[in-house]
């Protein structure tokens, strides 16, 4: 509200600020960061510089996820004092894989009014450009790195029917990518999103095959932060999970495919015709 008038508690304001194009800023989210107390920023440095864009003065504090539970705590009591306080991310939308929930939360316990000032998000971003269905979708965020955890998540997605939106760091981009055509089929269609709103945005459309080549010819960069958008499941065809692609691997180093397929299919329950397509994929690999 950012009133003169007396008030027993302040406002806190959930600010979204740009990912990456400083004019992407509203007049309403520069009018709040400029009028509050002061602003919990995930990244004090990257706030400082939208400051400086916007010809404000207000303080900034740390506010990330490694303070989050102790530092809103502090910032209750300055809310609870009168004092109207702005939350932003690095970049974005506070709480879309970013920190401001146990705040928010909090907040809303303590009879604290809470107030969203909407605007830029690489979610909605890479919405509005994308090639594959999104009147309903399923929102990962960044999976895990690596490991048993990040392979189930992978094979639990691959029945899902809706499309799917991931966040993924740009070291870790390619073996995702690869893990996911493995686990989902190269021909999933998907938009992959690089760089949104700045200078070297990318936005490519193809399936998992196709941009995996486009990474081998340099064509992707494995640079920036990106946004994965993939189709979801068109049928209720069973996919061969990873576990049983590594028992196929292996029993096609002895057996025919055919036979390797049979006992397969007895081992595990999937789909013979299925494991046969297996086979034949991994052949051609070996």
């Amino acid at each position: 509200m950012l009133s003169t008038d007396l008030k027993a508690f302040g406002d806190l304001y959930v600010v979204a600020t740009p990912i990456g194009n400083l004019e992407d800023i509203s007049l309403r989210a520069g009018r709040i960061l400029s009028n509050v107390h002061y602003i919990a920023a995930e990244d004090t440095r990257r706030t400082q510089l939208l400051l400086r864009h916007l010809g404000a003065e207000t303080r900034t504090r740390a506010y990330h996820s490694h303070n989050e539970q102790l530092v809103s705590e502090t910032i209750l009591l300055d809310l609870k004092s009168g004092k109207d306080i702005a939350v932003v991310s690095d970049a974005g939308t506070p709480q879309i894989s970013d920190p401001g929930y146990h705040l928010v939360k909090q907040a809303f316990s303590a009879g604290i009014r809470v107030i969203p000032i909407p605007g830029p998000s690489s979610l909605s971003a890479a919405i509005s450009v994308s090639s594959v269905p999104t009147t309903s979708f399923l929102f990962e965020g960044f999976l895990p790195s690596k490991g048993k955890k990040l392979q189930e998540i992978l094979q639990r997605l691959a029945m899902e029917e809706h499309t799917m939106i991931i966040y993924e760091a740009p070291h870790r981009i390619l073996p995702l990518l690869e893990l996911m055509s493995l686990t989902m089929g190269k021909n999933r269609c998907l938009t992959l999103a690089r760089e949104l709103t700045k200078l070297h945005e990318q936005i490519c459309y193809g399936t998992l095959e196709t941009i995996l080549e486009e990474f081998e010819k340099k064509v992707i960069p494995c640079k920036g932060e990106f946004v994965i958008l993939l189709e979801g499941k068109k049928d209720k065809t069973l996919l061969v999970d990873i576990e049983v692609e590594h028992v196929m691997r292996e029993l096609i180093r002895e057996l025919p495919i055919s036979k390797a397929a049979d006992i397969a299919s007895r081992l595990t329950g999937q789909s013979r015709k299925n494991l046969y397509k297996c086979g034949l994929a991994l052949k051609n690999k070996l």
